[in-house]
């Protein structure tokens, strides 16, 4: 088993944690001193701050607030939220203590990561060869040539009736789970499971026994519990791709694997990003208009006239575009919480000029660089004055919102916003998830009124965000717990109360 690593659920802390000062001294060493000359950062010198800032970076890191400290490090040492800065970094693949520049500049970041398409190996202990791991451009491009068929615009509108009668059936389990309107519901434990069952039943074609059997069991392991079974589920998840026909099982059958752990790392990485990033997007909605009753009655409104309009016609992709403002909502919660903060992992394939302290700095092939989404999408030099605030009617620029069409199939970004990073390695799943958030807001808005929980509500100006490589809420009635080595297991959580808009609406 050592080939097929499950490092969700049996961690070698010795690898996967950052930093290691009973190991420090068996560490190679490639740290380019000239960096931190020329760009911003909180190292000013090698010998007293290079640790130091490492062993920060670990523990907010555990913490599940990197992204905040990366964000005061560019107030702090740099001029805005737009500054490069450079960063102490552990390569985990080779032991190796190097360095990272975090990438905001919204120039930088949209060629650098368009031009520079090869990944840093931090995610290869995890995920092995898959396709969101690899470091080999080659076996990427395969890979994303094949999988990429199984979310073209033909065959999501050929699955579209099995997301939709889901979302159909979840709008009843979220009256059920809320015991008839008298409990709070954990908004992002509901949310997390359907979006899972969403990609099982419609993307995969698998069972309804298989997803009712592994969801919540695979989400716990994805969050630590239950040791091997993130192991054991994707074995079985491949054993059950054999006799299913959805797109992306049809994708699985039909691709000859390059390597051992390919077909097992696709497993564990479309099963996590393509229920996960979705789920947590939906939570933060449903929180940002459950804060503002205003802008959630205007969805209702919207979602009401869709009804009447549709009828009993089914329901094609093309009719999301009837859907602007629900757009604008998914768009706007992705930029205030973006589902990825982290952006993405790159290594600059050839030297490239990156902006500096004092202008553009020639850096070398090799380079650690990572794309920052969650400054950018935060930086009133950007957004405007009212950057931290929930605002879908903020002036979105055409490629945003896709011409204000109200939906589209191709990637929506600018150089100052990328909820699904930038082609060629935007997001695989991106139309996907587009479509099942808007048939499941469908069904929920035309259904419910949501009003957060009490102690949610109080909480409310608290920074309950935690990133775990997704931006998750994390549950306020949670007690904080840490293992021996000072790891918290988090679990997310975002209560609401659930009010019928009219009583035989839940029947």
């Amino acid at each position: 088993m050592e080939k097929y690593r499950d490092l969700f659920t049996e961690k070698d802390t010795t690898q996967m944690s950052l930093f290691h000062k009973d190991n420090i001294q068996t560490y190679k060493k490639k740290i380019n001193r000239d960096l931190y000359d020329q760009f911003y950062g909180p190292v000013k010198n090698i010998e007293s701050d290079y640790l130091n800032t490492l062993n920060v970076v670990e523990k907010q890191s555990k913490l599940g607030k990197d992204h905040i400290l990366y964000k005061n490090f560019q107030n702090l040492y740099g001029n805005s939220l737009s500054s490069n800065i450079v960063l102490p970094h552990l390569d985990i693949a080779s032991l190796t203590l190097t360095d990272l520049i975090l990438v905001s500049d919204p120039d930088d970041c949209e060629r650098l990561a368009q031009k520079h398409i090869k990944k840093m190996p931090n995610f290869k202990l995890l995920l092995h060869d898959s396709l969101i791991s690899t470091t080999d451009n080659k076996h990427w491009r395969n890979q994303r040539l094949e999988y990429v068929n199984s979310f073209s615009p033909l065959e999501l509108n050929d699955i579209l009736h099995v997301s939709q009668n889901r979302a159909q059936e979840c709008s009843k389990l979220l009256w059920f789970m809320s015991n008839n309107g008298k409990d709070k519901v954990n908004m992002s434990e509901f949310f997390l499971n359907e979006t899972l069952a969403q990609l099982q039943l419609a993307m995969f074609g698998l069972s309804n026994d298989f997803q009712e059997k592994t969801n919540k069991n695979i989400r716990d392991a994805f969050g630590g519990k239950g040791k091997g079974y993130a192991r054991k589920y994707a074995f079985d998840l491949l054993e059950e791709i054999k006799k299913s026909n959805g797109p992306l099982s049809e994708s699985f059958n039909e691709r000859n694997p390059e390597t051992d752990t390919e077909a097992y790392g696709n497993a564990l990485i479309f099963s996590f990003a393509g229920h996960d990033t979705t789920g947590h997007t939906l939570t933060w909605l449903v929180f940002e208009l459950c804060k503002n009753q205003t802008w959630q009655r205007k969805l209702q409104r919207e979602v009401d006239t869709f009804w009447k309009e549709q009828g009993d016609k089914k329901i094609s992709t093309s009719d999301f575009r009837r859907l602007p403002f629900m757009t604008r909502c998914i768009m706007e919660t992705l930029r205030l919480h973006t589902a990825v903060p982290n952006g993405s992992f790159r290594v600059l394939i050839e030297d490239d000029i990156i902006k500096g302290k004092d202008g553009m700095v020639n850096v070398p092939k090799g380079t650690f660089v990572q794309i920052f989404n969650y400054s950018r999408h935060l930086n009133t030099e950007l957004w405007g004055k009212d950057a931290e605030d929930f605002n879908p009617m903020r002036e979105f620029e055409d490629n945003e919102i896709w011409n204000n069409e109200g939906y589209a199939f191709f990637n929506p970004s600018s150089k100052r916003f990328s909820p699904f990073l930038y082609g060629p390695r935007d997001c695989i799943g991106k139309n996907f998830s587009q479509l099942e958030m808007r048939l499941i807001l469908l069904y929920i808005f035309k259904t419910y009124n949501f009003i957060l929980d009490d102690k949610q509500n109080r909480e409310i100006f608290n920074n309950h965000e935690i990133n775990k490589a997704t931006m998750a809420p994390m549950d306020i009635y949670d007690p904080v717990n840490y293992d021996n080595k000072g790891f918290r297991p988090f679990n997310t959580g975002m209560y609401v109360n659930v009010i019928p808009r009219k009583i035989q609406t839940h029947l």
